[in-house]
């Protein structure tokens, strides 16, 4: 068969090519194309061929309606014209400069914002072959998944697995820094040399070709290295540590210096040290009882992460035993799916993103509409030029070139509203957004960019449009403007179709933070004051223990203090500490549960109501090491009665049910509450908890806290006061919720004022047209609200098409939202109703001032040149 030129290239070739030049030059360059294939093949034929099609398509050589003339008077005549039409129609050209810069000013806000989550970790160039190993334990209540693993896991791996091209391991502790004599509150992360081959991290100042020349080496990022040497280039300094966990105090070297993180970064680590370092490390080493750290690998390919999983079971057999094996998944986690796994919803993210594009595109649609509206005050224009000669590939151009110079002041206003604004944006929804994050070149890029964007989505369709309007249509006055009412209509509905989605969503979104924030937590949250106490924030425990003790004491006998209590974690704060535990007469498979260790005035100070049995007996009885509260969902994942006296088996230890307390959440009610065994411990017994909770007064309650901080500053402890309300901590839990419904209400707002604005413009239109129908109906006898019904018709009609065609859409995406969250609203009707009245109130609103002066107008204004 004989070869062809490529046929989409031809048709490219005839669609812009003038007629009298077509035949000549596409059968010079097939001639060329035949002779091409047998001399150098066909590859290099066809690709000769397609350049040697857009080398022809000269200006000299394109039909008259693509036929630009780059001359520079032309093409300055046609800014002069553009800007004197900007200038001749103030209002039109406001409406649209400012609905445009306002609508560039939020898309570059929700860019910054989104994009930060769109390239979260993007900065490991071998993210794609990261993953982080993880669990799965198949318990009677259900998988869980579990990020922890095992010291040796990471030889194990590589040892096993060809796959694997390298292994790291990966945990963060508290460690209190020395500096001038003072300890400073520090994350410290142990780790591996060969965590630095399978993520970035920039290297910026190092004496030896090892990171970690021997165990007592030390990395610090540039921030850390100026905060403790003032200089970025520390290496060869040294730095004191105490180890809080380890209780114990050492010496590190700093060798290298690595770059600062991104903030949009999973991995922050400011210190790193070897994993090797740690004192009961030889007693880790080969441990697989305890698992406590992150294990990151490096695939050689991607594709391999499938069959790795599948191999997986043995592995675990051959660690433990086949019944580990049988209720024990291990997994491999795409790093890529960190984000939506630990920080947050990249879904959230998109939809963002969608409604900047919205909000684009509804300024978009006001400047179609008004331009389409305004053609009969151009359509003598446009005949005067066409029976001077103009081509339609002229008027196009002439028509294109005044929506890019609007573009074009809509973009640098927009960016300049941003320049001056995102301070303030930052503060308000504590984010860390910048444009500084981009070179300038990227910005102009971006900026020329949505320039042409702008100007080609918003002027091509009126563009189109006016310049096909004839002379002798003009003559005659019958200028053809159904298919243009039609497709403003089209538009018009798909404006209020987005803002009720919007505004439907933001109603939604509302309403479920608004559920989570205002449900009661199970527990009391006011005049709850929490503070963090440790043994382990002292370099000498025993004395901490004394200390500590005499603190407790001391707050209990101030008369502001109602009530204390001592526990390791508190709600709102979960310890993720986890147990394998089983009925007494349980034949099954152990569940997992979480625990914690509280002391016996715990539940009265949080108001948890004991719901059966009793509460723990007083601390001054002792360590009731062999009772165990359940929480309401421990109870049913045990199938306990309550009825009769429960007990429960760790191992080989048994332990009685004394109580079971209502479900209170420890988390946000995203989550559902999980089971949960609550062990006691005295008060006195500081080793197991790391926290105090006061009870207090909120009056004078400065002078309070200052009160208590003197107090523990005189502790001696390495760590500084911190202290929180109960009430802030809860309000914490739905910040990111909080920061999403603000940002989606300031933007629906946004893109509802800007379709206003373009609704207001399209009235004033429409009146005008209809200033005559108007005049002889108040003629004929027509009452005010006739011709204000006439009016509203339309828009009435359109707000309802609109609904019927957003509500579905509204449904399904905030149906799949809502299902995020274990605790949520039901949609509800009424949200759809008060959408459509808020629409239809703002209709009124903009419509109703102009059609009230037109109906209220004098006839005889507009009727005597008839």
């Amino acid at each position: 068969m004989k070869h062809q030129p490529p046929k989409w290239a031809l048709r490219f070739l005839e669609f812009f090519l003038r007629a009298d030049y077509s035949d000549e030059i596409q059968g010079d360059i097939t001639e060329a194309f035949y002779w091409r294939v047998q001399e150098e093949g066909l590859f290099k034929a066809r690709f000769k061929f397609i350049l040697e099609v857009f080398h022809s398509l000269k200006p000299t050589n394109l039909k008259s309606f693509y036929h630009l003339s780059l001359n520079t008077m032309i093409f300055r005549n046609y800014l002069k014209v553009a800007f004197r039409t900007l200038l001749k129609r103030k209002s039109t050209s406001f409406i649209n400069i400012f609905g445009l810069s306002i609508g560039v000013a939020a898309f570059v806000f929700i860019f910054l914002y989104t994009y930060q989550i769109f390239t979260f970790d993007d900065h490991h160039q071998k993210k794609d072959r990261i993953f982080m190993a993880y669990k799965e334990r198949i318990t009677p209540d259900g998988t869980q998944a579990t990020y922890d693993t095992w010291v040796p896991l990471k030889d194990r791996l590589i040892s096993d697995y060809n796959q694997i091209e390298e292994s790291s391991r990966y945990y963060t502790s508290s460690a209190s820094i020395k500096k001038n004599n003072r300890y400073l509150e520090e994350e410290i992360v142990y780790t591996d040399p060969s965590l630095f081959k399978i993520f970035t991290f920039p290297v910026i100042h190092r004496n030896q070709a090892k990171l970690f020349p021997t165990k007592n080496s030390i990395v610090l990022n540039e921030k850390t290295a100026n905060k403790y040497f003032d200089t970025s280039d520390a290496v060869g300094n040294y730095i004191e540590v105490f180890l809080q966990e380890e209780d114990t105090t050492l010496r590190y070297q700093v060798s290298a210096v690595i770059k600062n993180h991104p903030d949009n970064a999973s991995l922050q680590p400011t210190m790193l040290i070897p994993m090797e370092s740690i004192p009961i490390y030889p007693e880790l080493a080969n441990s697989w009882n305890a698992s406590f750290l992150e294990t990151y690998v490096l695939l050689r390919d991607p594709s391999d992460a499938l069959q790795l999983d599948a191999d997986f079971p043995n592995l675990i057999e051959s660690i433990w035993d086949k019944q580990v094996r049988e209720n024990t998944n291990f997994r491999l986690l795409p790093f890529e799916e960190v984000y939506d796994t630990f920080f947050g919803d990249s879904a959230n993210a998109r939809t963002l993103l969608a409604i900047g594009i919205a909000i684009l595109l509804i300024a978009i649609i006001n400047f179609m509409n008004l331009s389409t509206a305004q053609a009969t005050q151009r359509a003598k224009e446009v005949g005067l030029r066409k029976v001077l000669g103009a081509f339609q590939g002229q008027l196009r151009t002439q028509f294109i070139t005044e929506s890019f110079v609007m573009s074009f002041i809509a973009t640098v206003l927009g960016l300049l509203i941003v320049v001056f604004t995102i301070d303030p944006f930052n503060q308000f929804f504590d984010l860390n957004i910048a444009l500084s994050q981009f070179s300038g070149f990227e910005i102009i890029a971006a900026c020329a960019i949505l320039i042409i964007s702008l100007g080609v989505l918003s002027g091509s369709y009126p563009a189109f449009y006016l310049s096909s309007i004839g002379a002798i249509e003009v003559l005659r006055q019958k200028l053809g403007m159904n298919a243009s009412t039609s497709f403003r209509n089209v538009l018009v509905v798909l404006q209020f179709a987005i803002a009720l989605f919007l505004i439907a969503s933001t109603i939604i979104v509302s309403r479920q933070i608004n559920y989570m924030a205002n449900k009661n937590m199970g527990f009391e949250s006011e005049g709850i004051l929490i503070i963090n106490a440790s043994p382990r924030s002292f370099t000498d425990r025993e004395l901490a223990q004394v200390r500590l003790k005499s603190f407790k004491t001391e707050l209990a006998n101030k008369s502001y203090i109602n009530d204390i209590s001592s526990s390791r974690s508190v709600p709102t704060s979960w310890t993720r500490s986890f147990v394998f535990v089983r009925p007494n007469d349980w034949e099954g498979d152990p569940l997992r549960m979480r625990y914690t260790y509280v002391d016996a005035n715990f539940f009265e100070i949080y108001g948890i109501p004991v719901k059966y049995g009793r509460n723990f007996l007083s601390d001054s009885e002792g360590d009731q090491r062999s009772s165990v509260i359940l929480n309401e969902a421990a109870m049913r994942a045990f199938e306990f009665s309550s009825d009769i006296e429960n007990t429960i088996k760790i191992g080989d230890n048994e332990i009685s049910v004394v109580g079971v307390v209502e479900d209170f959440h420890f988390e946000t009610l995203q989550n559902e509450v999980a089971p949960t065994l609550i062990f006691h411990r005295v008060s006195d017994n500081l080793a197991a908890h790391n926290t105090i909770t006061l009870k207090m007064e909120m009056s004078n309650l400065i002078e309070r806290i200052e009160e208590i901080e003197v107090m523990w500053n005189e502790l001696g402890s390495t760590q500084e006061f911190t202290y929180s309300f109960m009430d802030d901590r809860v309000a914490n839990l739905y910040e990111s919720e909080n920061r999403y419904l603000g940002m989606v209400g300031l933007f629906s707002a946004i893109s509802i004022v800007i379709a206003c604005l373009g609704l207001y413009g399209l009235t004033l239109f429409i009146i005008e047209k209809r200033r005559k129908e108007i005049s002889i109906r108040k003629v004929l006898g027509a009452e005010i609200n006739t011709i204000l019904r006439l009016i509203f018709t339309d828009f009435t009609k359109w707000v309802v098409i609109a609904f019927v065609i957003a509500v579905p859409f509204a449904v399904y995406f905030l149906a799949e939202w809502l299902e995020s969250y274990h605790y949520r609203i039901d949609i509800s009707w009424i949200t759809f109703a008060v959408s459509l009245l808020i629409v239809l109130g703002l209709v009124i609103l903009t419509v109703g001032y102009q059609s009230l002066r037109a109906a209220s107008s004098n006839p005889v204004k507009y009727l005597k040149d008839e």
